[in-house]
């Protein structure tokens, strides 16, 4: 089918420029745990099981729990969205030329991030699901397939479980106000029914997976504290610090991107409220792209870097690509025109700078050695020259350590280390960015002891977004000083303001007072 063919050809283009060694690393390192039989939450910390239990199977299939299968498990996955999608479009009559110009929008979208591709395939999952139902509000069926798509939702995110709840709750809204109203009881029978039978899997590890239910409880209390709020960058006030990672050209843009999804999703529901007759498929598409897409909205803009933004908005392509082609079919050509240039420049302006192909090109252009290839995972990746060295380091000082499970610590926020290095986190935590209660920290403690790890690598100094209260000192003070008061620290100085300590005991001769020889980047 074309929608797979755009993603295997985005991937084949950009899998092997970048590593994130944070968010991309964390998911990485889940999906490593969980397809050696660890169980997401009760084993390590994570967001719920079912993006991990997919790449996982990805894993089996494929034979290896590489970076590179990591990121084809991805892949894969927005290609089931992006494929019903597509069927969406068909289904309302869109003509070849518009269907393929939403594929390849939808295509460099999926680029990026590519660790969040799980919530932006859902929210295009949520668009197929409510522009089937609207195609047909009075079939219960149909409400229970949106039921089941939140449900597994859930299963795979909370927060996108709780949007595409919202997005239901908006499209039962917009048809209650048209002469298609469905009713209300048998609607939210249906809806529960399905939402219970996507949420199965999930229900089935709360009865019968060991101790699993205790942590999911106390993750659900945590969940408040996983995000904070950044302001929305709007034209009149643009907050780079919000943005950061990007320049101000590209931040400009953004900024108008956060007026345009809005507006157009307030726009398209408007005409269709406004309008007695009936809509036209592919406008109904376009209306159902803007309820999916509004749900989605809370994610894009309560945290509102970009990292954010990309990953909420993906429906505003469909709904502007639909809407543009139901203004060529009713004869507004020019209207459809500047409505598709407008979209194509926002998502090329936005997106294009931070697909991983066009950073490595921009990284060679800058400093021609500033990049390296480096082995993930069993693959050739190219990663500024700074991160390999660090990356290398912790892997020649981990061999000479013994190259237990449990030996390594990364803090505050570096898990692709411990996949890298395949093996286990000492800590249940991987993420040190939210304050841990003295009891905690003690537990924290007690693990470095029980495995015993040998070496830490720490940054104490960053702060996620600039904020002095996300340090490692403040949230977890009592585990840092116990690590710079148990550990050895390294003559090593490494980039990037990362520390290396080591236990004398451990790695007696492991000290290592020089980087790896740096290699040609290609």
């Amino acid at each position: 089918m074309l929608s797979s063919l755009v993603l295997i050809t985005v991937f084949l283009l950009q899998w092997r420029y970048g590593f994130n060694w944070a968010d991309e690393g964390w998911l990485w390192y889940g999906s490593q745990r969980t397809a050696l039989a660890e169980v997401p939450l009760r084993d390590f910390f994570s967001y719920d099981p079912g993006r991990y239990y997919w790449s996982a199977f990805v894993f089996k299939i494929v034979g290896n729990n590489g970076f590179f299968e990591q990121l084809l498990a991805n892949y894969l996955f927005a290609t089931i969205g992006v494929a019903l999608t597509y069927l969406a479009m068909l289904h309302a009559g869109m003509g070849g030329m518009w269907r393929l110009s939403i594929l390849l929008l939808l295509g460099l979208v999926s680029g990026f991030p590519r660790h969040k591709i799980y919530e932006q395939t859902l929210s295009l999952l949520a668009v197929a699901a409510i522009a089937f139902l609207f195609a047909a509000p009075q079939r219960l069926k149909r409400w229970l397939l949106l039921g089941a798509l939140t449900g597994l939702a859930v299963f795979v995110g909370r927060n996108s479980g709780l949007f595409c709840l919202i997005a239901g709750v908006i499209a039962f809204g917009l048809l209650s106000k048209r002469s298609s109203r469905p009713a209300v009881a048998p609607v939210c029978a249906a809806f529960g029914i399905g939402m219970i039978l996507g949420y199965a899997p999930m229900i089935f590890m709360f009865i019968f997976v060991h101790n699993f239910f205790r942590p999911f409880f106390q993750s659900v209390l945590l969940t408040p504290h996983w995000a904070w709020s950044l302001p929305i960058p709007f034209p009149w006030h643009v907050h780079l610090n919000s943005l950061h990672g990007i320049d101000l050209l590209q931040a400009r843009a953004v900024s108008w991107l956060c007026i345009a999804v809005p507006l157009t999703y307030a726009l398209l529901m408007w005409r269709a409220v406004r309008s007695n007759t009936q809509l036209s498929p592919v406008e109904s598409l376009a209306v159902g792209a803007s309820c999916a897409g509004a749900g989605f909205l809370v994610h894009a803009f309560y945290t509102a870097d970009f990292f954010h933004i990309a990953q909420g908005v993906v429906p505003f392509v469909v709904a502007g690509g639909a809407f543009s082609a139901h203004l060529w079919h009713t004869g507004a050509r020019r209207s459809s025109l500047a409505v598709v240039c407008l979209l194509a420049s926002l998502v090329l302006a936005c997106w294009l700078p931070m697909e991983p192909l066009v950073q490595y090109f921009r990284a060679e252009t800058r400093a021609p050695d500033g990049v390296r290839q480096i082995n993930i995972g069993g693959d050739s990746f190219t990663v500024p020259v700074q991160q390999a060295a660090v990356m290398e380091t912790v892997a020649n000082l981990f061999r000479n350590c013994g190259a237990h499970d449990g030996g390594f610590l990364a803090a505050p926020y570096y898990p692709g280390l411990y996949a890298y290095l395949g093996t286990r986190s000492p800590l249940w935590d991987t993420y040190f960015l939210w304050h841990r209660p003295e009891e905690i920290q003690k537990t924290e403690i007690a693990a470095l002891r029980e495995y015993p790890t040998s070496l830490v690598l720490l940054n104490a100094a960053s702060a996620m977004n600039g904020r002095e209260g996300l340090k490692l000192e403040n949230t977890n003070p009592n585990l840092l000083q116990y690590i710079v008061s148990h550990y050895q620290p390294s003559d090593l100085k490494l980039p990037g303001g990362f520390e290396l300590y080591y236990s004398p005991q451990e790695c007696k001769n492991a000290a290592p007072t020089t980087l790896p020889e740096s290699k040609p980047s290609f």
